[in-house]
């Protein structure tokens, strides 16, 4: 699925991403593309940590997290002897404080996740230290398979009748 089909099925993507963004401490929710465009973003951020982040910022997330899938896929499937299409289930990357920072800002965690159904998108999201990571995870979990099964649904739907 191409990222301007992914565009075109999720036209309010708030039904996502809503459900993560209103945990405390969560700084930014998206779904982006496998090819990292930016198919939905989160309005704003929880709990007045920060205003809605930059689309430039926004944009450079969405790539990294495209780069840094594939190469965690790469990485695993070379050190597990995995098969190269074996999917990856949730990449987490967590920082420590960052020594120079004034309020420990840059502490947290980003947690990316795949929609099912073979919709080559992605689930992210970045949170703070004190976010509890089990209940970030479960939520991403039950709202990327809900919107895969969506997805999969309005495909099928737009495929119309066999010939």
């Amino acid at each position: 699925m191409s990222s301007s089909t992914l565009g075109a099925q999720i036209a309010d993507p708030s039904w996502v991403l809503d459900p993560i963004t209103t945990i405390s401490g969560v700084h930014i929710a998206l779904i982006i593309s496998s090819d990292g465009i930016v198919v939905g973003v989160s309005e704003g951020t929880t709990k007045g940590t920060a205003d809605r982040a930059s689309r430039d910022t926004v944009d450079r997330v969405s790539a990294a997290i495209s780069s840094l899938h594939g190469a965690s896929r790469a990485a695993a499937v070379e050190a597990l002897g995995a098969h190269e299409k074996t999917p990856i289930s949730t990449i987490t990357v967590q920082l420590d404080v960052d020594p120079t920072s004034q309020d420990g800002v840059s502490a947290g965690t980003l947690m990316v996740m795949p929609v099912g159904g073979g919709t080559n998108a992605y689930l992210a999201a970045a949170f703070g230290p004190a976010t509890p990571m089990g209940i970030i995870a479960q939520t991403m979990a039950k709202q990327a398979k809900n919107l895969g099964e969506q997805l999969m649904a309005v495909s099928s739907r737009n495929d119309g009748p066999a010939s």
